[in-house]
């Protein structure tokens, strides 16, 4: 589904990130792909390249404007061109501040979500947008949670973090579309494989809650395999008519939203 095509994935040592990375390799992509810790990105990349994948990995910290820039840079001269990007950006729950109850959480852990998950979605989306622009085409995955259209407790930052990459998506998409440029949101799930999903249930016990999980008509939580699949269409041309849109990948828990 992507052979030919190059793919950046920033935050690939995630549980997200590295699927994305290993199911756009598989569909053969030639991916790069860039995270903070070097053992991690590099035992990423050995797996990679021994299942048969081409790939190339970096260093880079995906909220630092300037070491975004000079790798974006160095991607777009090495491959001569991108076609795909996708951002798997996360932290520890408890690094980001929830789950917290609104009455008493600091001003400062509200707007980690947003300040850290959001802020890297926009700094590597016009980054790469700005090439993908100049060439005349490209797909821009980004990354959301049902969070966005459920009324969950304790998880006001997160919350509105997901709501506010699937808008900024839409502004992106609208704003880089005469350029053939396209703009997607994937919006995942609970993914009980997650160490994310796996501490806020732990964080909603301590807090005397108990997770909010809708049964899906499927009957099962999603994988992240499935949504790395969908990213891996995304980014395929066999989406080319598809942009500014949000795919729900939910097992039909939240079907609209």
């Amino acid at each position: 589904m992507l052979t030919g095509k190059n793919a950046i994935i920033f935050a690939a040592t995630g549980g997200i990130g590295n699927q994305v990375a290993r199911t756009f390799a598989r569909e053969g992509a030639r991916v790069f792909i860039s995270g903070r810790s070097a053992k991690s990105i590099n035992r990423l990349a050995d797996q990679i390249h021994a299942d048969g994948g081409i790939v190339s990995a970096a260093v880079v910290d995906a909220t630092d404007p300037a070491a975004v820039q000079a790798y974006v840079d160095t991607v777009a001269a090495e491959a001569g061109q991108i076609d795909a990007t996708f951002n798997a950006i996360g932290q520890a729950p408890s690094a980001l501040g929830y789950p917290a109850p609104s009455t008493e959480q600091s001003m400062e852990d509200f707007f980690k979500p947003l300040n850290i998950i959001l802020g890297s979605t926009f700094l590597t989306s016009r980054t790469v947008g700005a090439h993908m622009i100049r060439q005349g085409s490209g797909s821009i995955i980004t990354l959301s949670a049902t969070l966005s259209v459920m009324t969950a407790p304790l998880m006001a930052g997160i919350s509105a973090t997901c709501s506010a990459i699937e808008g900024l998506t839409r502004s992106l998409a609208g704003e880089f579309g005469l350029a053939n440029v396209r703009v997607n949101c994937v919006r995942g799930n609970a993914m009980v494989e997650t160490r994310t999903i796996q501490e806020t249930g732990a964080g909603y016990v301590r807090l005397g809650y108990s997770l909010p999980m809708a049964i899906p008509p499927l009957g099962r939580p999603i994988t992240i395999g499935e949504t790395a699949a969908t990213a891996a269409f995304l980014a395929s041309d066999a989406s080319s008519g598809i942009t500014g849109s949000v795919l729900t990948v939910s097992a039909g828990a939240f079907p609209v939203g």
